[in-house]
């Protein structure tokens, strides 16, 4: 089942509606202090997002979400009385409905011994039904208003996030390269940019752009028509399965789908979990097949790398 972060128009009852894919603009990062590596939660890219702990001013560990897909970062309620004067609020689209959601400055966090960029301002906001599906209380999540600041290795074998130096990486040793464009929403360019790559999804189809999110936990989406495509032929096992695949496919009982296969910039992948897309969104790579691959994000270079070490979903640990 796929899970999502705050702001998107998404499938699967997810969060953000405020995507709109304009001209593209590259991220103005300012360069960084480069953190210590990072401990990874166990089931990130198995089930569950990618969540880091950060420590706070006061010492307290904090896990956020890591969500590219987000162009924000935002903190949870039980955390806002931290956070001194409101500077303002706005309305956003939230798990269950629109949110009235806050302003303020931006507290100090860190990774280590390393202070964590940010923006200028940052969100607060209800994020309870996220902490029930992560299965431990989510203090915050990590948007691209931080992440675009630094060029960050994903090992899901290792369990770790690393920060690399983006002048100094070995380029060649980091897979297949993949240039980012980044989508601006709205004319304030503090309020965060969303990465996507100038590339069909995994399935193909007439969309040309896929946003590349951490936040769904899901293979990816792709249009209804062409999933119907990738799974005429594709019913396994006995009559009840074949009905509950025929029901996904047609959304009656469930918005994602379960493909057996596909071939994506020239690699096989198994066993993935497929959302449907609107007709006018674009599609969308999630977390669950990003973590088949050795992943460099290097933000301000605008560029992805992805080294593939799994044909099929990564196993629990």
């Amino acid at each position: 089942m796929r899970m999502k972060t705050i702001l998107k128009p998404r499938t699967l009852g997810l969060f953000w509606g405020l995507l709109l894919l304009c001209s593209p603009v590259r991220a103005d990062p300012i360069k960084p202090h480069f953190p210590t590596d990072v401990t990874m939660n166990k089931d990130a890219g198995r089930g569950n997002w990618l969540i880091v702990k950060l420590r706070s001013e006061s010492g307290e560990e904090l896990p956020f979400m890591v969500d590219t897909g987000c162009p924000r970062t935002i903190l949870d309620k039980s955390l806002e009385t931290q956070l001194g004067k409101r500077l303002g609020s706005m309305t956003i689209w939230t798990l269950g409905g629109k949110q009235e959601t806050f302003i303020y400055a931006v507290p100090k966090f860190y990774w280590g011994s390393t202070q964590v960029m940010t923006g200028s301002s940052i969100l607060v906001c209800d994020l309870k039904k996220m902490i029930a599906h992560a299965g431990e209380p989510i203090k915050g999540i990590l948007g691209m208003d931080c992440l675009k600041n630094y060029c960050i290795q994903l090992d899901f074998e290792a369990g770790k996030m690393s920060f690399l130096d983006p002048n100094c990486a070995k380029t060649a040793e980091l897979g297949k390269a993949f240039p980012l464009e980044f989508s601006e929403d709205g004319e304030d360019a503090d309020t965060g940019i969303q990465p996507f790559i100038q590339r069909a999804g995994l399935l193909g189809g007439t969309c040309t752009n896929s946003i590349i999110d951490t936040g769904s936990n899901i293979d990816g989406d792709a249009e209804r028509s062409v999933i119907k495509r990738h799974a005429s032929g594709s019913y396994s096992g006995g009559f009840v399965q074949h009905v509950k695949h025929f029901l996904a496919i047609e959304g009656v009982v469930n918005r994602a789908v379960e493909l057996p296969a596909c071939v994506w910039e020239g690699n096989t992948y198994t066993n993935l979990i497929i959302g449907k897309a609107p007709s006018d969104s674009p599609s969308w790579i999630g977390l669950r097949f990003l973590a088949r691959h050795l992943v460099t994000f290097d933000f301000p270079n605008g560029m992805m790398y992805l080294k593939q070490t799994s044909i099929g979903p990564i196993l629990g640990k």
